[in-house]
């Protein structure tokens, strides 16, 4: 491929939306997303947990299966804890400034 053909290319910028959002319909779409992103670990918790079990009882005999659930379920959980650390640690900077 040839480097003038490249340059050549169109890029068309996106065009922005002809109505901006109003703040609750930003803050609504945030608590869905939030809301979502929790229900998935959730899910991810509560498939490892079905793993285990269904491991212990000798249903399963692929362990790496249930290692790949567990260690996805526990990064998921750590992620998810972090996440709500910084927020934290965020709200309260913003608290200790002086106005």
């Amino acid at each position: 491929m040839e480097v003038n053909s490249l340059l050549q290319t169109n890029f068309i910028p996106a065009k922005a939306p002809a109505v901006s959002p109003t703040p609750a319909e930003v803050a609504k779409s945030f608590s869905s997303y939030l809301t979502d992103a929790l229900d998935q670990v959730n899910q991810a918790q509560v498939d490892s947990a079905k793993l285990n079990d269904q491991f212990a009882a000798g249903q399963i005999e692929d362990i790496h299966q249930v290692m790949v659930a567990s260690q996805k379920s526990s990064l998921l959980l750590s992620l998810t804890v972090q996440m709500r650390n910084k927020a934290i640690e965020s709200y309260q900077e913003i608290m200790r400034m002086s106005l």
